[in-house]
């Protein structure tokens, strides 16, 4: 049977307006208010499609009256809940809720989509954590001298002049398990080499080769063959994380707003009963 046939059966109605005057007749021979259950058309068709989403047929009649009448009970059961206080020492109820209104106050800001122009100006505001890195290719023999040693000028003149003199590098300097070329971002350079290694590369002259450079490895010998300094990439390589940057700033600002002005309608009042522990400065 078709869900719209199903949902325009008269006993369909029926059950909806027998269980909204059950409630509000119970409610009324308990003497307390509860307000009425409404199960409005569309929350039915709501209920049914997700039935439908999840079995891969649409509900029989049924059917659909069991997934409405455990709406109303749910419904009832969360306004007697709250109507007991139940709500106030679960903290995961109260951290569920908590989350549902900030939600709230974040997608009333969260219709409009930014423009290029908004974009374009996070980009450049927050170019630190956009911008590309370094990378640098290099050849590099490590001296065969100790890290600590002060002979590592003696030593890189000693290779230079070999390299003048025709010898191939790479039968030059001590025998090592590092590759004779390598190709990186700075920064990644960094971790393998040392910091002081990976800043000394960026103020070398390319295809010349200058030394001695200290490294957590040794003493280095290094020719400079290619180098790109970091630099802030155009909007279109990368629009979605920009995007997504952008969005997601927007909503903690809304969320914080929210409470700021909401927080102007109430009394905060914090009790200590001693005087608070505080870390050591």
């Amino acid at each position: 049977m078709r869900l719209k046939t199903i949902l325009k059966e008269p006993l369909l109605h029926f059950l909806v307006i027998g269980i909204v005057l059950f409630v509000a007749a119970s409610a009324s021979r308990s003497g307390i208010d509860r307000g009425v259950v409404l199960v409005t058309y569309a929350e039915i068709e709501l209920l049914a499609a997700n039935y439908a989403k999840a079995w891969g047929r649409a509900p029989t009649q049924d059917e659909l009256r069991g997934v409405i009448d455990d709406r109303v009970q749910e419904e009832i059961a969360v306004r007697e809940a709250l109507a007991a206080g139940l709500e106030r020492d679960d903290t995961i109820i109260r951290r569920r809720l908590r989350q549902k209104f900030e939600v709230m106050a974040e997608e009333q800001v969260a219709r409009e989509a930014p423009t290029d122009a908004d974009l374009s100006a996070y980009l450049v505001t927050h170019a630190d954590r956009f911008t590309l890195p370094a990378t640098v290719s290099f050849d590099q023999i490590v001296l065969d001298v100790a890290v600590t040693s002060s002979d590592g000028e003696r030593a890189a003149a000693l290779v230079k002049n070999a390299i003048q003199r025709g010898i191939d590098p790479a039968t030059l300097g001590r025998g090592s398990m590092l590759p004779g070329g390598v190709h990186g971002t700075l920064d990644r350079i960094a971790r393998q080499f040392g910091a002081t290694f990976a800043e000394s590369l960026s103020k070398l002259p390319t295809n010349e080769w200058s030394g001695p450079v200290r490294s957590a490895f040794g003493t280095h010998l290094v020719r400079i063959t290619a180098y790109v300094p970091g630099s802030l990439p155009p909007l279109e390589a990368v629009r979605v994380t920009v995007a997504r940057e952008w969005e997601n700033e927007r909503r903690v600002a809304a969320r914080s707003e929210s409470y700021r002005k909401l927080r102007e309608h109430y009394h905060v009042v914090i009790q200590q009963s001693q005087p608070p522990r505080i870390a050591a400065q």
